[in-house]
């Protein structure tokens, strides 16, 4: 029975420390065969008035890959930033030399609903090694035939959506979770959709209940960390709880694929009444994760739906 148990913990630190390869080979294969590849329009924020012409433009630095876009998926984007897949307006096979214009009809995809925030994700074929995609921006788009309400709607979208600030959240600690000050653990979820490409620092606030006003605490983890699906922070408190009448926050930052710096926060939480633990680590995308201290020549080529 215990030989059996120490198998089976062996095996999983096996599988655990396989994932983490495997993530390391994937993520060098896309540094390979992806980087020197970007979406230049739509721009940041940019309004379309004819949802059936939207140019998506694709730039690359020529190398010995050939490449060729194969496809156009578009997500719409909620007030909320929740991005939600919903098809996909242009399939093709356009060989990419240094940079190619494509002329996509949104309209052509059964559920967009207009005036909204969209992003386009573009595939890019290898012809020896992996597919990329690309996020563009985000981009607004209303329907040809103009509405005083739709005009207003347009004028009302998030700014830090067409910044490409969504689709991140920190999901643990929980909204009024009481958390064991040594034993805190951070839970960052990621949307597939998001643009964030690297988590940067973990800050901790706690905000008086009567006055509101909230003051900085400690940076519970600071570093550069590839944003993937979910990601963990030990995140231990360092100072003991001598306060009741305060809850605690995070706000963790990042920067985008478009070098757009965001923030994101935390339900408000509470500790434990105890001691504090001072024990300093390392954060990582899987598992338990320890916390550190404070630490072409076919130019402007067109390809129409």
């Amino acid at each position: 029975m215990r030989f059996s148990l120490l198998a089976t913990c062996a095996l999983a630190l096996l599988s655990f420390a396989r994932a983490d390869e495997l993530q390391d080979e994937v993520d060098a294969a896309k540094q390979k065969f992806c980087s020197g590849i970007k979406i230049t329009g739509p721009t940041q924020g940019q309004q379309f008035a004819d949802p059936t012409q939207i140019q998506v433009t694709v730039e690359r630095t020529p190398d010995a890959q050939a490449k060729v876009v194969n496809g156009v998926d578009i997500y719409s984007i909620a007030q909320g930033g929740s991005p939600k897949y919903i098809g996909t307006p242009w399939k093709g096979n356009y060989n990419l030399q240094t940079k190619a214009t494509l002329t996509v009809d949104i309209t052509k995809t059964n559920g967009v609903q207009l005036p909204s925030q969209f992003e386009f994700r573009v595939w890019v074929h290898n012809e020896s090694g992996p597919d990329c995609t690309l996020m563009s921006q985000v981009f607004q788009a209303q329907s040809s035939q103009h509405t005083n309400a739709a005009d207003e709607a347009m004028q009302n979208m998030d700014t830090n959506i067409d910044r490409g600030c969504f689709a991140v959240d920190v999901v643990k600690p929980e909204l009024g979770e009481k958390v064991d000050p040594a034993k805190s653990v951070v839970q960052i979820k990621r949307d597939p959709a998001a643009h964030v490409e690297q988590y940067k620092k973990l800050d901790l606030y706690k905000v008086n209940l009567d006055s509101r006003q909230p003051e900085f605490v400690q940076t519970s983890w600071q570093g550069t960390e590839a944003a993937h699906e979910m990601f963990n922070v030990k995140a231990e408190l360092k100072q003991k709880v001598t306060d009741s009448n305060v809850a605690y926050f995070y706000k963790l930052s990042g920067t985008t694929q478009h070098q757009e710096s965001c923030e994101f926060y935390s339900h408000p939480f509470y500790f434990e009444s105890g001691s504090s633990n001072n024990s300093t680590g390392a954060a990582s995308p899987s598992g338990d994760a320890q916390s550190s201290g404070a630490q072409s020549s076919d130019s402007d080529a067109q390809s129409s739906a």
